[in-house]
């Protein structure tokens, strides 16, 4: 399949499945044909995308998705990020879930301990710490004359795109936007699907996770960007992006996988 922007399939993703974005707009719509999405827009040849190719469906903009289509990725382990104009979050769709997952076991049994909370958010500083002193080493390596510890407070709240980002908050939510898409995946992947996040949607698992994989993300970005210092602050668009990501995928689900890995660790130490 040939990758098209309005339905961007990366053929260098991870095993057979593969990543999915949609740009919306042009009245672009999804519906279910058979086994696969049909994605059609008016004047354009119709695409379609096999769900059993699909890892995770990245949804920005006005996109009308039909509901069985919508249903079929529930009921294909497909999960779908819905992202605004912008390049924000807006909302997640995910299937049922199926199989243990001793992940879920353990967030829910500290939950109803009552130090869920608790032990969660020291995981997640901590992965923060270490991700902050991984990337001091890195960037020094590098020879990158920055420090992230100058960024000071604003790390507790943004984590390491803002190291990368500085003050553009527009280019910060839409890497967290595309990120929100691996994170998604990944709790999937951990088992964590539709009912088992409503038992804990208290806990801002893919968000946060989303920022964590951030920290993966800083020292390419910052090359990037000093590599267009002669573009100014907009040097990026939606493409740049989707080409930074994909070209650190296997690291980042690395990195992924690790993060949960310790939280399963920290939870077990309860």
């Amino acid at each position: 399949m040939k990758a098209e922007f309005h339905g961007l399939l990366d053929e260098h993703a991870e095993g057979l499945r593969k990543p999915l974005y949609l740009q919306g707009g042009n009245e672009l719509s999804v519906d279910l044909d058979g086994p696969a999405l049909r994605i059609g827009q008016p004047g354009r040849a119709a695409v379609f995308y096999p769900l059993a190719r699909l890892a995770r469906v990245l949804s920005k903009g006005e996109v009308r998705w039909h509901c069985e289509a919508l249903l079929a990725c529930a009921d294909g382990g497909v999960p779908v990020v819905f992202l605004g104009e912008e390049g924000g979050v807006r909302g997640y769709f995910f299937g049922s879930s199926a199989g243990e997952s001793p992940l879920y076991h353990l967030l829910r049994d500290c939950w109803r301990r009552g130090d869920g909370v608790k032990r969660y958010r020291h995981w997640r500083a901590a992965m923060a710490v270490h991700a902050r002193r991984a990337l001091r080493r890195q960037l020094r390596q590098a020879g990158v004359g920055f420090d992230p510890s100058e960024a000071g407070p604003v790390l507790g709240t943004f984590g390491g795109l803002a190291v990368a980002a500085r003050r553009d908050t527009r280019l910060r939510s839409g890497l967290l936007g595309l990120l929100a898409g691996l994170s998604a995946q990944l709790w999937m992947e951990a088992g964590l699907k539709v009912e088992r996040l409503a038992d804990l949607e208290s806990l801002p698992l893919v968000d946060d996770l989303a920022e964590l994989l951030g920290w993966a993300l800083v020292e390419p970005l910052l090359a990037a960007s000093s590599d267009r210092v002669e573009s100014g602050p907009g040097w990026w668009d939606e493409r740049t992006l989707i080409a930074l990501i994909e070209a650190r995928r296997d690291a980042l689900f690395r990195f992924g996988r690790l993060l949960l890995g310790r939280l399963e660790h920290c939870l077990e130490e309860a």
